[in-house]
């Protein structure tokens, strides 16, 4: 029935198309709830624009905020923010696939094909066993979080076993899906920066989410393989995507890490005061969560402006693709490395790991990168005149920075988010809705002219001078 009254509405929709009014329909009803006075402790609404930043951070699992979480919302308003985060972070398809099983019934082709769309694959079979996956995966590590976390939190003496229970399973929902909404205050994690617990299970659960969860039932079939193999020969057989996916992951993290602590080493605005190990672990943390996070242990205005450059770098890639995380991705980035190699290499094919492959994926990851960075130049363009007689103090580089982690779906800031005049907010908003979807997908949905027998119609080639 469901499926049916969806496709009589949306009748002429493409599988693009609907992932974006899926989304669409979610931030606005999580906006609508938490425009009411209900949602907010002062007893009066927040405001509709405030309200919908919200919901589209929430949804788009940004982390960005223009009001404290803690200190502003009620429980009701707490719940619909964690709600629109889980949403946000299984998928608009995986929920209508999860409702279609549970009334049993039979999941139609475009179903499967817009699926098929919003986790990025390549074959259409297997779909709802791929629903089932990441809906396995996604419970099993937010509640093995939320466990570790309600001990740890607990272990502190510091707040109630059932407020423990409580900021257990909202941080771990929130760490996991990479959204970056704290309940703890305006600091974020700041006060728990030498935490070794805490730090290390929220880490976990941001890679855990931005790995991606075809990557996981990867990794579940080789440890469920009963075969008299090696670890090492086990993890040989891994796929070009997971071992690109792994490779340029541990890169960028510990990369990143090394590049923080070298830079911030003595700033005494974040690294400076701290002892060694926790400037360590703080430089960890803070690549770790510019995966698309957004939560912070080091205060980020007082980055210095190459360690903001760099996260913007950063915030822009991303995670894996087919997971909770945001940017251009950690593959795109890959192979377009890949390429170069190959390129300085002398050859014309693109190899890598003992494989080649095909053109129309360089094709795709230069487009993904390409876009996103058109979305992060136009938007921090806009920002820069709307934010024109913000009071607030800032620098484009701050501008830049906010842009980055809103289209990144990251949601750290240097501090203005709060301070946005109303057409900046809806620059952001707009920015986390595209980085959430994906922008190729959001302009293939414009599209109307994209025809799957163009590439069908041959035009004469010629060659341009590169270099």
């Amino acid at each position: 029935m469901f499926d049916d009254s969806l496709k009589k509405k949306l009748p002429h929709l493409s599988a693009s198309q609907t992932l974006l009014v899926g989304f669409a329909a979610m931030i606005l009803a999580g906006a609508l709830l938490l425009n009411l006075p209900i949602a907010s402790k002062s007893g009066e609404s927040v405001g509709f624009i405030n309200a919908l930043f919200t919901a589209t951070s929430a949804n788009c699992v940004t982390g960005l905020v223009v009001v404290n979480t803690m200190a502003h919302w009620t429980l009701f308003g707490k719940i619909v923010i964690l709600a629109l985060i889980q949403m946000g972070g299984l998928g608009f398809m995986t929920l209508v696939t999860l409702a279609m099983l549970a009334t049993r019934r039979q999941l139609s082709l475009r179903s499967r094909q817009t699926i098929q769309t919003s986790f990025n694959q390549d074959d259409i079979g297997g779909m709802v066993r791929l629903v089932k996956r990441v809906t396995f995966v996604t419970l099993f590590f937010e509640l093995l979080g939320a466990v570790f976390l309600t001990i740890t939190f607990a272990a502190e003496g510091t707040m109630s076993l059932p407020k423990a229970i409580w900021q257990g399973i909202f941080h771990s929902i929130s760490a996991f899906c990479n959204a970056g909404f704290d309940n703890i205050g305006p600091e974020s994690l700041v006060p728990y920066q030498a935490s070794i617990p805490i730090n290390f299970i929220i880490m976990a659960l941001i890679v855990a989410g931005g790995i991606g969860f075809t990557v996981w039932g990867e990794m579940a079939r080789l440890i469920k393989n009963r075969e008299k193999r090696s670890l090492r020969s086990r993890l040989h057989r891994l796929s070009l995507h997971s071992k690109v996916v792994f490779t340029v992951t541990a890169i960028l993290i510990f990369g990143g890490a090394l590049f923080f602590l070298v830079v911030e080493w003595a700033n005494p605005l974040t690294l400076g005061e701290m002892p060694v190990w926790e400037k360590i672990q703080a430089s960890l943390f803070q690549s770790v969560t510019l995966r698309t996070a957004g939560y912070n242990t080091i205060p980020q205005d007082g980055l210095t402006e190459i360690s903001q450059f760099f996260s913007c770098i950063l915030m822009i890639i991303g995670g894996s693709p087919a997971g909770t995380a945001g940017g251009f991705k950690t593959v795109t980035l890959g192979v377009i490395i890949i390429s170069m190699v190959s390129i300085l290499r002398g050859k014309n094919r693109l190899e890598a790991f003992g494989r080649s492959l095909p053109l129309d994926i360089l094709q795709k990851a230069l487009s993904a990168a390409g876009v996103m960075l058109i979305v992060v130049f136009v938007s921090t363009t806009l920002l820069h005149f709307t934010e024109l007689n913000n009071p607030y103090p800032h620098t484009f580089l701050d501008l830049l920075f906010e842009t980055c982690s809103a289209a990144g779906t990251v949601g750290v800031t240097t501090g203005i988010t709060p301070h946005l005049s109303d057409p900046g907010k809806i620059v952001l908003i707009i920015c986390m809705y595209m980085g959430r979807v994906g922008p190729v997908t959001v302009v293939m949905a414009l599209n109307r002219k994209l025809r799957a027998g163009d590439e069908s119609i041959g035009l004469p080639t010629e060659r341009v001078i590169i270099g």
